[in-house]
């Protein structure tokens, strides 16, 4: 289910490079909820989580194998990496 507070944000993400700037600094998913929050948003790094599963599974199979290879996918913020720990 989509946070209509996490989509205005991330709409206005893509439209301002100043602030597109500060999202892409961000070490994690709470910061980027505490960001949003000095904005006026209100949403959680799990929400960003969900959000972001829910538009992995709309991709296509070809955006899939894309992305499995490490291509960046037009219209995403931001990417997912493996940490072996």
């Amino acid at each position: 289910m989509a946070n209509p507070q996490l989509e205005t944000f991330l709409k206005q993400v893509k439209g301002d490079p100043a602030l597109l700037q500060r999202f892409s600094a961000c070490p994690n998913l709470n910061a980027i909820a505490a960001l949003g929050a000095e904005h006026g948003f209100s949403f959680s790094g799990v929400d960003l989580v969900k959000h972001q599963a829910e538009a992995t599974l709309r991709l296509s199979e070809s955006d899939l194998e894309a992305a499995a290879a490490g291509v960046e996918l037009e219209g995403h913020l931001w990417l997912m990496k493996i940490v072996w720990g």
